[in-house]
């Protein structure tokens, strides 16, 4: 009886390991922290899309998303090393040079990957479909601006009020 328990209090913290990493690899994705999958999934459902037009979509999100994804990391990581360089006391011209040569070749070819993919995704879109997509993007853009300068606001009355 006392080795049942025992490999069963070991099958359980085994368990209760697995279901922790889970969680931890879940929150680290993004999942559970406003992640916008769910919405981005309703606004593709809402522009009825056809089986084609879904099929030609994920080619092209296959094909050019991981350029961008791959030109979105080099600028964080030109930024990040612009500023590390900045930091440093005295700057040094050259790596200054150098980083900004770097930042700016990066966002050359991100927005350049962005503009083949947007032309690729508009390409499948009828223009009712892309007029829906505009709309329902601009309405996402301002909900999500009324709601920051809500908060700038209210940070603002808060402050005025400590005055």
């Amino acid at each position: 009886m006392g080795k049942w328990l025992k490999n069963l209090a070991v099958i359980s913290f085994i368990l209760a390991v697995m279901i922790a990493s889970v969680i931890s690899n879940a929150n680290a994705a993004g999942y559970g922290q406003g992640h916008r999958f769910g919405a981005d999934m309703k606004l593709m459902a809402a522009l009825g899309l056809t089986t084609e037009q879904n099929t030609a979509l994920t080619t092209a999100l296959s094909t050019v998303g991981p350029a961008v994804k791959a030109d979105m990391l080099a600028v964080r990581k030109s930024m990040k090393q612009l500023k590390k360089d900045l930091a440093m006391t005295p700057p040094v011209g050259t790596a200054l040079v150098a980083d900004a040569t770097a930042l700016a070749a990066a966002k050359t070819q991100l927005k350049a990957d962005r503009a083949t993919l947007d032309s690729a995704l508009s390409s499948v879109l009828s223009s009712t479909q892309l007029t829906q997509l505009q709309t329902a993007l601009t309405a996402q853009f301002n909900s999500r601006l009324s709601r920051k300068t809500d908060r700038v606001l209210f940070g603002y009355a808060m402050y005025l009020k400590n005055q």
